[in-house]
């Protein structure tokens, strides 16, 4: 199957591409983000505002991450039908 000159495997190739970058930009922002996040907090009382800023921290994780779980099904859906494709692709030339 042809769609504007290119293969159904390339516009999926592409599609996989942009969908894979997108899940590394999501993993980089959410790896800038823990940068600012504390695993276990000993503060003095004059130093709360650091754990509010590790809590507003937390939040931002946690927001990212069904995007990034949506991300990752999307790119191994993609992936499994390149490699479908592909195969029938080359199983029907022989």
């Amino acid at each position: 199957m042809v769609f504007g000159g290119l293969s159904l495997l390339t516009w999926l190739i592409i599609a996989w591409a942009v969908v894979a970058a997108l899940l590394v930009l999501l993993m980089i922002y959410r790896g800038i983000i823990g940068m600012h996040q504390e695993n276990q907090l000993f503060l003095a009382e004059s130093e709360r505002a650091f754990e509010a800023e590790s809590a507003a921290a937390d939040a931002r994780a946690a927001k990212l991450t069904p995007y990034i779980r949506a991300a990752s099904g999307i790119a191994i859906v993609l992936a499994v039908a390149v490699v479908a494709i592909f195969v029938t692709q080359t199983l029907a030339r022989f």
